[in-house]
């Protein structure tokens, strides 16, 4: 309930103050975390959305990936057979700096699929939960799929700059 009530006051401040950084920042930081956006992956990934997942990637991402519609479709089709389940794994690593009264929050997600072919396979997503000063880069900033046995990267999707590292 509380966090309904400082949910809703952040985001009355951001109707008034748009462009308040901070308060975009804190607003972010409770709305966006990986428990609220790890099922959206999922069912873009489970229902092969490529919608879905290109509006959750960063500006960098859709300003300097070539075709990428056409690489998000390479990812979905390098998992062999029907997924039969996708489960959010534990965290990764996280990142967090402030600089000059900048901040920037990231988290590595990892899913685990298992399909109807024998092989399993890794999804590792860095999202980025919140930045006050760069709104358009907040979303996924690198995504890859790995076939867990034997280890081997099937293909990656990546911000030029500013994975689990500091962007402008």
């Amino acid at each position: 309930m509380f966090d309904k009530i400082i949910i809703g006051f952040l985001a009355f401040l951001l109707m008034i103050f748009p462009n308040w950084g901070n308060v975009r920042y804190a607003h972010l930081s409770r709305t966006n975390t990986p428990s609220v956006v790890a099922p959206k992956i999922i069912e873009a990934v489970k229902s092969n959305n490529i919608s879905a997942l290109e509006a959750m990637m960063c500006k960098n991402i859709k300003q300097n990936t070539a075709d990428l519609r056409g690489e998000i479709g390479r990812l979905f089709d390098a998992v062999d057979g029907d997924i039969i389940t996708m489960t959010r794994e534990s965290n990764g690593g996280s990142y967090s700096e402030s600089r000059s009264n900048k901040k920037i929050a990231q988290q590595i997600l990892t899913f685990k699929i298992t399909t109807t072919a024998p092989e399993t396979y890794v999804l590792i997503v860095t999202w980025e939960i919140a930045n006050n000063f760069a709104k358009d880069e907040v979303g996924i900033r690198n995504i890859g799929l790995v076939l867990e046995n034997p280890v081997t990267s099937l293909v990656v999707i990546r911000a030029t700059n500013g994975v689990s590292d500091w962007h402008n």
